[in-house]
């Protein structure tokens, strides 16, 4: 269905209809008397034209598309609190996962009360107006304090990819992170973040599969670069390699599961990969996560005689 004519619309109702656009649709019936309206007029409306209204007090005009972002800014609506997108909702708008959750993932400040349970809602008495910032017309948490809460119901693998994809995306800096965090002692999973935290200072992966990778290659006697190492190609090119032995001139380049997500993550990774085989004078070993699992000894002979090669 298209979106309402401001021309067809009574007086009051041409700014009512633009301000809900400005909102992918929604409008708070409280908000009626800005406009020049009653609530109860444009719940009648809504009732006789058949608007969705997905939460007490709030309605979405006609043309309004339901998804994810229209979901959260309802509920925040509907909320009349301050209630900041968290968790995987969060963490979809920030790019950090591919698909939202069900239902949205929203924090308010412990002091304040809500008048019925929407979405899955936490409560913090360590958030401050500082921790929120907009994004997608959405109040969401700042990367910083989204991950310290975070901390609270994801386990620590868990909360070590996240903290490196974010690290990866340029959203975190680990330094700002723990500052935050010494301001918080008692917040729940704060052990688990130091732990998290400690890792990523001490080691530059930038994914969990790499950081595994890295683990292994420790443990077995071997010693590659701290974190990606940047190189250029002949022909001037900047290619960050996952893990790499400068020494020999050899690296690991890990392949996850999710490398190929999108056509065009595929096609960016294929540049790469043929930026990669142009090196001069590097091998480049290519490790995938089923070999990881399944082949690792046979992958390891294959680096140590790789390296020894090198070393002649």
């Amino acid at each position: 269905m298209p979106w309402i004519r401001i021309e067809d619309a009574g007086m009051g109702w041409a700014e009512m209809f633009s301000h809900a656009r400005e909102r992918r649709g929604v409008f708070a019936t409280r908000l009626a008397p800005r406009f020049g309206l009653t609530k109860r007029a444009i719940e009648a409306r809504a009732d006789r034209e058949a608007w969705p209204q997905p939460y007490d007090g709030v309605v979405l005009i006609p043309g309004a598309a339901w998804d994810h972002h229209t979901n959260l800014i309802a509920a925040q609506e509907a909320l009349r609190a301050d209630a900041a997108a968290r968790g995987l909702s969060a963490a979809w708008l920030y790019g950090l996962i591919p698909r939202p959750p069900a239902l949205p993932h929203l924090l308010i400040p412990h002091h304040q009360r809500v008048r019925a349970p929407i979405g899955l809602i936490r409560r913090s008495r360590h958030v401050t107006p500082e921790d929120g910032a907009m994004l997608d017309g959405i109040l969401t948490l700042t990367p910083t304090f989204w991950l310290i809460s975070m901390s609270a119901q994801t386990r620590a693998d868990d909360l070590l990819a996240f903290a490196l994809d974010a690290r990866q995306r340029r959203l975190i800096d680990v330094g700002r992170v723990a500052q935050r965090l010494e301001y918080m002692p008692r917040v729940p999973g704060r052990a688990t973040l130091r732990q998290v935290l400690a890792r990523l200072s001490a080691d530059g992966s930038d994914s969990l599969f790499e950081a595994k990778v890295r683990d292994r290659l420790l443990a077995a006697d071997l010693e590659p670069s701290s974190g990606p190492l940047t190189v250029m190609t002949t022909s001037g090119r900047t290619v960050h390699l996952d893990i790499a032995f400068p020494g020999e001139r050899v690296a690991v380049e890990c392949h996850g599961f999710l490398a190929h997500s999108s056509r065009r993550q595929l096609n960016t990774d294929a540049r790469r990969d043929n930026a990669v085989a142009l090196l001069d004078d590097w091998l480049v070993l290519k490790l995938t996560w089923d070999r990881f699992m399944h082949d690792w000894d046979g992958f390891l002979d294959e680096l140590r005689a790789a390296l020894a090669g090198r070393r002649r």
